[in-house]
């Protein structure tokens, strides 16, 4: 089995201390979090990082890999003028990885940009750090229900199963976007019910209860990494691992949760 990592981690730009400034240190328990998820990166030594994300190029019904030959994160929209990272990619694997999807009867379309999205760029920013010499392979989820998700992530895992490669995956989403009448949402009575379900049911390793979710609370929550992480719970299916929760908090009015999934390899 080639999988040899897995975390759920949030993407606020406001880590960035470029960005954040003098409001950084309200992230400091998802700051030390992601610290501890750069070492277990490192541990695992992967030769490629696979890497979900809800903001890069979505569709419908149709998930995206993104095949561009090289890739660059900034953040200059956010005011950060700091020169943009390069990363390589594994044309092997995304090859792989969509050959097998379609046989799966999942819709694949290849996208090629060469900027990724702050839904990998602060990720790759605090686990890989100024030697981007891994190669990474940007994937994008739908706005499709939980269950297709799920599928999907299971076809990926099936990919990864055949693997000589050492492969990482991260999943990168926020929880609820609706914690206090400032928060980017508004304010919902349901963000901190759909948190405590999403931290409770992650932690516990139930994934039913997830992907079962009542569709109205995920739509009141409106929570970027909701759908994310139903596709990598398919790519941990069948699994043996230990969830770790090493860190939960609502700065901002959004949940930020960050998940170290241990592997039985």
């Amino acid at each position: 089995m080639s999988l040899v990592f897995a975390a759920l981690v949030p993407h606020p730009p406001m880590l960035l201390p470029s960005i954040g400034r003098e409001h950084a240190k309200l992230l400091d328990k998802t700051r030390q979090a992601y610290q501890k998820v750069a070492e277990a990166l490192r541990a695992a030594r992967p030769d490629v990082i696979l890497i979900i994300s809800p903001h890069q190029k979505m569709m419908d019904e149709t998930f995206c890999i993104n095949l561009s030959p090289g890739y660059e994160t900034h953040f200059t929209e956010f005011g950060d003028f700091s020169p943009p990272r390069k990363f390589k990619t594994d044309s092997q694997l995304i090859e792989r990885l969509r050959h097998d999807a379609r046989l799966s009867g999942h819709t694949i379309a290849l996208c090629n940009e060469e900027h990724l999205d702050y839904g990998c760029g602060v990720p790759l920013y605090f686990l890989v750090g100024d030697d981007p010499t891994t190669p990474v392979v940007p994937i994008s989820t739908t706005r499709g229900p939980a269950k297709s998700h799920f599928a999907f992530g299971q076809s990926v895992k099936e990919v990864l199963m055949h693997s000589r490669e050492r492969v990482a995956v991260i999943c990168s989403g926020d929880l609820s976007h609706r914690h206090t009448s400032d928060s980017p949402g508004g304010y919902s009575a349901r963000a901190k019910e759909f948190d405590e379900l999403m931290v409770t049911n992650l932690t516990a390793g139930n994934t039913s209860p997830i992907l079962q979710m009542d569709s109205t609370l995920v739509d009141e929550a409106h929570a970027c990494g909701y759908r994310p992480i139903c596709t990598l719970l398919g790519i941990l299916d069948h699994m043996q691992y230990r969830p770790e929760l090493i860190a939960h908090e609502t700065p901002f009015g959004i949940g930020y949760a960050t998940v170290l999934f241990h592997l039985n390899t």
